[in-house]
């Protein structure tokens, strides 16, 4: 088993049941022998982790709670508190991504329930356990939100995520810099992953979302490696660093660059964005 500043530590990390969340606790556990507590809402995916840990299952349990209400986060906060338990890392991995929709056919609803689980978690996160944060032996502990390379990259059809996660960008950013030589604060942009969003692609062989996803296991070491490390920014993924040096070197025309790519590809995620364009 290897060392790292959280081993032995206790580490919570939101999104665990399933996908990158779930990957991470596996590795912080059985690699660097942390202390877990997953946050999730489905119970028998948290038992099946469990499970998969093995003999490692000591070392994680789980709370469940939606993470888009505040009041979830305060009475978890309580909780720890009764428990005693101090943490040295927040992983703030939780979200949510729609089905592919022109910005203006999206519902309101979908805006607000993306806003709620992806951004403001982050925000409830940060108000109720950054006063429980524990310094580690070496080093500072911290909070880590987890972005996308669509904060930095806007997607065509995916205008509520791209918002949420844009919005975590400032929000953490500026955290960093308010709370540089108390906390460790940093931000994590994963490109494409292979989770559940190529479930609901007719066409995944063909999908150009496909043939550019990083699998959930790979990711996930990334990320843990970007902890390890303490990165305060990590761009993570060929595809996101490809949009992210796009973006940045063409902002306007790069954008319609990648929507373009998106159409060509003809995959069936994107039918309700490019649909009126291939009726015209």
């Amino acid at each position: 088993m290897k060392k790292s500043w959280f081993s032995g530590e206790y580490v919570i990390v939101s999104g665990a049941s399933s996908g990158i969340g779930k990957a991470v606790c596996l590795i912080l556990v059985k690699k660097y022998g942390a202390k877990v507590i997953g946050l999730g809402r489905d119970e028998e995916k948290m038992l099946r982790l469990q499970e998969e840990l093995g003999e490692d299952r000591d070392k994680f349990c789980y709370r469940l709670f939606d993470v888009g209400e505040r009041e979830n986060w305060l009475a978890f906060r309580d909780w720890l508190k009764e428990e005693g338990i101090s943490p040295v890392l927040v992983v703030n991995n939780a979200g949510a991504f729609p089905t592919f929709c022109r910005a203006e056919n999206t519902d309101v609803a979908v805006y607000e329930k993306l806003l709620k689980t992806n951004y403001l978690s982050c925000v409830y996160s940060v108000e109720a356990l950054l006063p429980l944060i524990k310094r580690p032996k070496k080093g500072l502990g911290g909070i880590v939100n987890v972005s996308s390379s669509a904060a930095l990259c806007s997607v065509v059809g995916a205008a509520p995520y791209s918002a949420t996660k844009a919005a975590i960008k400032a929000f953490t950013e500026t955290l960093a810099m308010e709370n540089k030589g108390k906390h460790y604060i940093g931000i994590i942009y994963p490109g494409t992953t292979a989770t559940d969003l190529f479930r609901r692609d007719g066409n995944t062989e063909d999908s150009i979302l496909q043939k550019v996803a990083t699998k959930p296991d790979k990711m996930a070491k990334k990320i843990v490696r970007a902890l390890r490390r303490r990165r305060r920014r990590s761009v993570l993924g060929a595809d996101a660093k490809a949009m992210a040096l796009l973006a940045k070197v063409a902002p306007v025309k790069g954008l319609g660059l990648i929507a373009w790519v998106m159409k060509i590809s003809r995959s069936k995620v994107f039918t309700n964005v490019f649909e009126r364009e291939r009726k015209n």
